[in-house]
């Protein structure tokens, strides 16, 4: 019986983990990596495959195809997995555009509200596609060479939600082939609120940075950047994102009640064992995924929706300023907006009739 083919977009930590986790479960995967960053792939393109250890499945696993070449990599694929970070949502829906076929599933890990970014593309270029989005990766993993990656820990009880959402049970069934202990979310915004890095990394990581300069290398923020009063801080985090999800009417979960579901542990149990014990080591600098990824498209995208619903978000807020102040960037400017995901101009009812039924084509 033939192999089911899938495509993986992205040659990053995860990119790498997915692709030959997926290999090694036996599918056939080509591997895609944008074009200015194909140093990426180039020793595993010379190598065939990716040599993959850990706590999944493990061995050398040769891959079907590596390239930069984004047609080769999609065509003929029935999945379609973006791996990449959220800041290359548009540039990637615009490459798919006239690539991607009405019965392939696009899912988007984590999504990052990504869904509404692909959905714009798609719509205003009159594609239809069936689109999925994930709270989180699949995996804690990390990178041991340029032809490596070792799989540190499988993060449990991923989430999952569909735009439209009345595709969520279709989606649902395709993605638990591959994980299948994935849990259902009613829409995509929930499924970027509910993202525990929004919560959990950048905020924690610039109240650190100082240690973080300092060490050189030698920090790893689950095991030392967590003290009481950096979570009182993220509580505070916490209570913003819910008061958004009230607003929106939504189900209101604080992040450990999120966590306590997918992992089946009390928070406590899980944070200060589980993550204290595996999280990988980093960040180590302050151009760490945790501030440039998480700061403009989880944080930027909260304060966008609480100035939207009229709902004051001072901590999100002050995280923002002071993570841009740090890397001398705009995170307000560039960050995604209700604007950018095309919402600014829905009033509540029509959002949750998008939410549901999706654009019209």
């Amino acid at each position: 019986m033939e192999k089911e083919k899938i495509a993986v977009i992205g040659a990053g930590n995860c990119g790498f983990a997915m692709a030959a986790d997926l290999t090694l479960a036996g599918y056939d995967v080509n591997l895609f990596e944008f074009p200015r960053f194909k140093r990426n792939i180039e020793a595993i393109s010379k190598n065939g495959g990716i040599e993959l250890t850990g706590v999944s499945r493990t061995g050398f696993a040769k891959l079907a195809k590596i390239s930069t070449n984004l047609k080769d990599v999609v065509e003929g694929t029935a999945h379609i997995m973006v791996s990449i970070q959220a800041l290359g949502h548009e540039e990637l829906a615009n490459m798919l555009t006239p690539l991607i076929r009405p019965e392939q599933y696009l899912f988007i890990m984590p999504g990052n509200a990504g869904s509404f970014v692909f959905a714009k593309e798609f719509r205003d270029k009159g594609v239809k596609a069936t689109i999925a989005e994930t709270i989180t990766f699949p995996y804690g993993c990390r990178k041991t060479s340029e032809k490596s990656v070792n799989i540190s820990r499988l993060l449990a009880g991923n989430m999952l939600a569909a735009l439209p959402s009345k595709n969520l049970e279709n989606s649902l069934k395709v993605f638990r082939k591959f994980y299948p202990d994935v849990l259902k979310l009613d829409n995509v915004l929930e499924a970027a609120l509910y993202n525990p890095n929004i919560i959990l990394h950048p905020a924690a990581t610039i109240l650190n940075m100082a240690r973080i300069e300092y060490a050189k290398g030698d920090f790893g923020l689950y095991q030392e950047g967590f003290s009481p009063s950096v979570m009182k801080v993220l509580d505070a985090l916490d209570r913003e994102i819910m008061q958004i999800c009230e607003k929106l009417g939504m189900r209101v979960l604080s992040y450990k009640e999120i966590m306590e579901m997918r992992y089946k542990k009390s928070f406590d149990e899980h944070f200060y064992g589980v993550m204290r014990e595996k999280g990988s080591k980093g960040p180590f600098d302050v151009q760490t995924r945790y501030i440039t990824e998480d700061v403009p498209t989880g944080m930027v995208l909260v304060s966008s929706i609480g100035r939207w619903l009229n709902l004051p978000t001072p901590t999100f807020d002050a995280f923002i300023q002071l993570g841009g102040l740090m890397n001398d960037t705009d995170y307000w400017g560039n960050g995604l907006t209700v604007d950018k995901i095309g919402i600014a101009n829905m009033a509540l009812d029509e959002l949750k009739y998008f939410l549901q039924e999706g654009y019209s084509i």
